[in-house]
Order: C-alpha cells, then sequence, then structure tokens
C-alpha cells in the first residue's frame, strides 16, 4: 500500500528527518486556520497516492490565510490523476538553493533494496537521471548485514563533498534506511531533498510503500489496508489482479507471468506501463470487460495492450469480452492493441477485426504498435 504524504512526513520526523512546518486540513476552513498558524507564505498539497501532483494542479503555493483556503477548496474538489483527495497538506513555503534526490526500491533481481542518491532531483527525476546518470550512486543493501556506514558516507558524498552538510546527509540517509527497515517498504524517496536559501536541509516531498504482506505487522496502516485507489479497490472486489503504476500504457494479460512479462516488453521498447493486470488463466468475457473498465477509467492510459496466450480460457472469450467493452465504454477501438494466440484464437481475432480492434500474433509487434500510439497522444 502507498503511504500519503503527510504520513511519512510524520513517521521520518519521528526519526529524525527535518521536514516542514505543516498542518493536515480536510476543510477549507481548516487550511485557512492553518495558514494562519503557519504564519508564512504556505504550499496547499493535496494528499494522493501518486506522483506528479504539481503537474495535474494539485499543489498551490499561496500568500495567505484566504488564498489557502480557495486553493483548498479547488484541490478538494479536483481530481488528480484519478484520484480525488480527501485532506491536504498546508506547509510552510520555503526558498530553496538546491534540490536532492534519496530514495530507495526493492531491486527483485538481487533480492536486495538498493538505495541511490543524485544531486540532481526534484520534478522529472526520472529526465535528470537519463541526462545526468553519471551523478546517480547506488548501493544494495545486505538483507543479513543492513546497511554499513561505508555506504552511508558515499551515498551522501555524492551529493556533495563540504563536510558539514554530508554529515547531516548521512544522518538523513540513515533515518531514511530506518523507516525503510522498520515499516517493510518497498519504495521510499525523499524528493526533493532540499538545501534551503537559509542553509538549512528538510524533505520537502516524500512518498513510500509498504509491503501488504508485511500488514499484519503494523496495525497503524491496518484501517488503510483497503486500496486506496478507487481502480485497484474496484479489481480487488472483483477478484482482479491490478495495480497501478506511473505509465501511460495499460496493460493485460491472462497469467500473472504473462503480465510481468508484458510490462517488460513495454518498458523494452521505451514504453511506460501504466498497469500490471492479469485476468485470471480462465478469465470469463465478463472479467476481461470488467478489467478494461478498470484500466481504461485511469486517465493516465493513452492505449490499451492486452497480450492473451489462451489454453484454459478461449480466444473467443476474451475476443467478445474486448469487444462488448469497446462498445459498451464507448472506446476507440484505435486505442486497444491486442495479441492473441491459443485456444480459438482464430475465432476470437475474428470478433476483433469485426469490431475494428487490431489484432496480433506476434508479441513485439503488438508491444511496438501500443508504445507508438501511447507516444503520439502524448
Amino acid at each position: 500500500m502507498r503511504l500519503l504524504e503527510h504520513e511519512v512526513k510524520s513517521l521520518l520526523s519521528e526519526l529524525g528527518v527535518p521536514v516542514p512546518r505543516g498542518v493536515l486540513a480536510k476543510r477549507p476552513e481548516e487550511a485557512k486556520r492553518a495558514a494562519e498558524e503557519i504564519g508564512v507564505r504556505v504550499v496547499v498539497k493535496a494528499q494522493v497516492p501518486v506522483g506528479r501532483r504539481g503537474k495535474a494542479g494539485g499543489v498551490r503555493v499561496v500568500d495567505g490565510p484566504e488564498e489557502a483556503e480557495e486553493a483548498a477548496r479547488q484541490i478538494l474538489s479536483m481530481d488528480v490523476w484519478g484520484h480525488r483527495p480527501d485532506s491536504v497538506l498546508v506547509e510552510e513555503a520555503v526558498e530553496i538553493a538546491e534540490e536532492y534526490y534519496a530514495g530507495a526500491i526493492l531491486d527483485r533481481s538481487a533480492r536486495k533494496m538498493v538505495l541511490m542518491t543524485t544531486r540532481y532531483g526534484g520534478m522529472d527525476i526520472e529526465e535528470s537521471v537519463a541526462t545526468h546518470p553519471e551523478a546517480l550512486a547506488k548501493e544494495w543493501v545486505s538483507p543479513l548485514l543492513g546497511l554499513a556506514q561505508f555506504q552511508v558516507r558515499r551515498l551522501a558524498w555524492n551529493i556533495t563533498r563540504e563536510r558539514g552538510l554530508a554529515r547531516e546527509i548521512q544522518s538523513i540517509i540513515s533515518s531514511l534506511w530506518e523507516f525503510i527497515r522498520r515499516y517493510d517498504c518497498l519504495m521510499a524517496e525523499i524528493n526533493p531533498l532540499a538545501l534551503t536559501a537559509d542553509g538549512r536541509l528538510v524533505a520537502l516531498d516524500a512518498r513510500a510503500e509498504v509491503d501488504d504482506n508485511s500488514l499484519y505487522r503494523h496495525p497503524e496502516f491496518k484501517k488503510r489496508a483497503v486500496a486506496t485507489n478507487p481502480r485497484e479497490r474496484e479489481a480487488e472486489e472483483t477478484g482482479i489482479a491490478y495495480v497501478e503504476l506511473d505509465g501511460d500504457v495499460g496493460t493485460m494479460a491472462n497469467g500473472a507471468g504473462l503480465a510481468m512479462a508484458t510490462m517488460d516488453l513495454v518498458a523494452e521498447v521505451g514504453g511506460r506501463p501504466a498497469n500490471f493486470c492479469d485476468v485470471g488463466g480462465g478469465a470469463s468475457a465478463k472479467a476481461v470487460e470488467a478489467a478494461m473498465r478498470i484500466i481504461t477509467s485511469n486517465p493516465r492510459v493513452r492505449v490499451v495492450l492486452v497480450n492473451a496466450l489462451c489454453g484454459i480460457t478461449s480466444g473467443e472469450n476474451v475476443s467478445r469480452g474486448l469487444a462488448e467493452a469497446v462498445s459498451s465504454l464507448g472506446l476507440s477501438p484505435d486505442a486497444l492493441v491486442v495479441r492473441l494466440e491459443g485456444f480459438k484464437a482464430r475465432e476470437g481475432a475474428e470478433i476483433l477485426r469485426e469490431a475494428g480492434i487490431g489484432v496480433y500474433k506476434n508479441p513485439m509487434e503488438a508491444v511496438r504498435e501500443a508504445v507508438e500510439k501511447a507516444s503520439k497522444g502524448r
């Protein structure tokens, strides 16, 4: 489960990570009182479990309590990448001198967490890393030995060689690792870790994802164990395995292994998968239609790639569900690319062609077509 920004900052603060002064507000008038309490220029931030909130209008810098109230009113009524925020975080605005990045993610191939730092933090971190790959430092942490101090020093010195500042960053990295270890995180990051004009280090934004399998150890999160994302919640209720990501190529497959391989292929040819979705080996037409409804309700999705290798299920069932989804949801057939192979694939392909949906036998051809269509829509 993904934690909200205010939750992550609260927990990091308990571990000694400096964060801006902030107050959580659920109503516009609460945001106004929070701005009055803070007493300086403030930032009003939507509390949703996704990134790129600023690009969606979910982050506003305001000059006073009245403006904070109006900003909160607008943000609480808007849709932020498919999420309706039920609260905003009102924080002091700080003057930023430099922006750094410190984060960690589970490297499943190495079976270890990998910690990373770069001196090029802030918005569009992926593009910054692509532009300055030499500036990204990585340290894999032994699950038996834990994070070593020499690794902490390397990560901090990758950001700065100024000794006093490096020591502060070391302390923050150690606290970040303790947070990851204590709360069983699959991912956690501070971005940006800002150096302010008056020389302070503060975690301006932070996010984390906790391993669902560890929730029995964390009663503090159990009440939020139900998926925060409405699409993930609907998929859970429908019996469909669905996990949302940050890309724009929706994916669906009938089998967990095939679904993961499909996402890998999308990434391999330069695309960004918007989700993991496994409708199951024996998926019915109804389940396929439901999965399409969930995937396409994500506003980031520009095209849906379906990779169906039929054995237990029938190619006819898969194709019928897709055709019905296109019709009932009012989707453009051009926004759907299907690779269909296996049991009754020929009959299924006829159903798809009659609905105007492109169908392929070769998976790489389908993947390239889907990624190309998504890139044209950006």
